[in-house]
């Protein structure tokens, strides 16, 4: 089974406790909520007529507001019921039985699985809590000429760890990849998420390898549900060269993404002033939250995002006793961190409550 942050219904109704009651920072996304046009979007849809099974509106949306810094087709954009959806789409893409893909982790459970699922052999290369789970370039480069994988999955900025490899770093594993023929997928879910956040500043994202000889072998898988606040709808996409994203369309079901999720993206990524507003917001909670929990005497691993890896000794136990406190946080154990709870920032009146509630547990 794998194991994910967010609300796990049957526990809360094992536990007497109502959803609503509870404060979550198991989950990565944005706190503050979507855009008020989402709700006006999503209320003016006609739900007794099928989705566009191309997604064509809002795959251009996501052209125009997201990728408008390259110059791309519309065929080089894919949407999906969620990033996962896509992220298991690639694995029955561009995997086999037998055939070997690596993950640069701790990371995102969803890879190992997917790759799993299709027989495929996974090899790892996990960094190393001395290192505050930061990877030497130059020694996964060499890894990976080594094992020389079909596929090479990386989250970046990583989940768990909110450990991030700027571009220059990004281009030599993508040049890597290229050379042993291997296709590198990029997860930037959190891509909105590196701070300091700047609107109008230097791009977190590796979107300028699609402008070079590498994009043959790269591949950019993005959520909209965290940055946009729209976990409930799930919707993610995927940006590649026409040629790698028409490899995962032959095996994408039709009418994968719903009209509500469709027209709720589309509305998102029009309100840019509250995607701006809100981030900056977060960054200035973040940095106090992250304040706060150092004081506590605890390790708080560095993180570029809004979440971080907190060391509590039994990750188990601390995650149980917040919970009947109607607090909830990411038990680490399922990504080999036993010893590490995950925490996202929220409001500064939701953390504040959760720093006193752990420094009491612990």
């Amino acid at each position: 089974m794998i194991i994910h942050g967010a609300l796990d219904y049957g526990e809360l109704a094992r536990l007497g406790l109502r959803p609503e009651e509870i404060l979550d920072f198991s989950v990565n996304g944005n706190p503050y909520g979507p855009s008020p046009r989402v709700y006006e979007a999503i209320a003016n849809v006609s739900i007794d007529r099928y989705p566009d099974r191309e997604c064509l509106v809002l795959r251009q949306a996501i052209l125009d507001v997201e990728l408008a810094e390259v110059d791309l087709p519309l065929s080089a954009v894919i949407c999906g019921n969620g990033s996962n959806e896509l992220i298991w789409t690639i694995a029955r893409a561009y995997l086999a039985p037998a055939e070997k893909t690596a993950i640069i982790g701790p990371t995102f459970g969803e890879y190992q699985a997917a790759s799993h699922a299709v027989g495929a052999d996974v090899v790892d290369s996990c960094a190393q809590l001395e290192a505050d789970f930061c990877h030497d370039i130059s020694s996964l480069c060499t890894w990976l000429t080594a094992n020389r994988p079909t596929l090479v999955w990386l989250c970046n900025p990583n989940n768990p760890t909110g450990t991030y490899l700027k571009l220059p770093d990004i281009f030599c594993l993508a040049k890597i990849c290229y050379e042993i023929n291997a296709l590198l997928v990029i997860d930037e879910a959190y891509h909105h998420f590196v701070f300091p956040y700047d609107s109008d500043g230097e791009s977190h994202s590796a979107i300028e390898l699609l402008s070079t000889e590498l994009q043959s072998r790269v591949l950019l898988l993005r959520s909209l549900t965290k940055d946009y606040a729209l976990a409930g709808l799930r919707l993610g996409y995927a940006v590649g060269s026409p040629e790698v994203i028409q490899c995962l369309r032959v095996v994408v079901p039709s009418w994968n993404v719903n009209g509500l999720a469709q027209a709720a993206g589309c509305a998102a990524l029009a309100d840019r002033d509250h995607l701006s507003t809100t981030l900056t917001q977060l960054g200035e909670e973040r940095q106090l939250f992250f304040q706060a929990l150092s004081q506590l005497g605890c390790r708080v691993i560095p993180s570029s995002t809004h979440f971080c890896l907190v060391e509590v000794g039994d990750a188990v136990r601390v995650r149980r006793d917040l919970l009947t406190s109607k607090m909830l946080v990411r038990d680490c154990s399922s990504f080999g961190l036993p010893q590490f709870i995950r925490v996202a920032t929220r409001p500064a009146h939701d953390w504040q409550q959760l720093v006193q509630t752990l420094q009491e547990v612990l």
